[in-house]
């Protein structure tokens, strides 16, 4: 994955197994401490926590380690690898965002070279809707990848956000790292990717 880089912080979160469980997470030999608290969205009783890292000037990769520790003084880790910090763009829209680069012109090309470069990586959200506020998404189309024919050759890569991308990253010299979250539903529109608090807040009825 791509973290955002300097002079912006990014924020680490996830779950935790019980309210008020003390959190440690470690990545480029920096060491952050948290608890797990309940989650503000009143539709939710889980147990979340999250870290504002430092601002981060160094690219990576790092890894990434948060542990649970428990009262009983067991521990829980997980670790992420091959984390970079860069430019995270996110890529949202309708159809004409929505369309792979298998539907482009020149398609075969274009993914033929995708593993040049590996610094540019991909994520799409699935097309799954909720009628509540989520904490999370409900489900992951393409998991963090590296630009590869496989990932960029995927039905669920944007085409529109991919040569986005990559054009940015061989416009700094194919040096600093790209995130590209794309996230897309053709048709939509604007209101109901708004939360519904906003949309009360500004007389606005879907």
């Amino acid at each position: 994955m791509v973290l955002q880089r300097a002079p912006q912080k990014s924020i680490v979160w996830g779950y935790g197994d019980g309210q008020n469980v003390s959190i440690m997470l470690k990545i480029n030999k920096k060491i952050y401490h948290t608890r797990s608290y309940l989650s503000s969205n009143d539709l939710s009783d889980e147990s979340i926590w999250s870290v504002t890292l430092d601002v981060e000037m160094e690219e990576g990769p790092f890894q990434l380690i948060a542990t649970q520790k428990f009262s009983n003084g067991s521990e829980k880790t997980i670790r992420l690898n091959d984390i970079l910090f860069g430019d995270v763009w996110i890529c949202s829209g309708q159809s004409n965002m929505e369309m792979s680069v298998q539907r482009i012109f020149n398609s075969s090309t274009e993914i033929k070279n995708a593993g040049k470069y590996p610094k540019v990586r991909l994520f799409t959200a699935s097309k799954r809707q909720s009628i509540k506020p989520e904490e999370e998404l409900l489900d992951i189309a393409l998991k963090w990848s590296i630009a590869s024919p496989e990932s960029v050759g995927s039905t669920y890569t944007s085409a529109v956000c991919w040569l986005y991308g990559r054009m940015i990253h061989m416009g700094v010299d194919d040096q600093r790292p790209i995130g590209l979250i794309h996230t897309s539903w053709g048709g939509t529109a604007i209101e109901l990717w708004s939360p519904t608090q906003v949309l009360k807040d500004c007389g606005v009825s879907l």
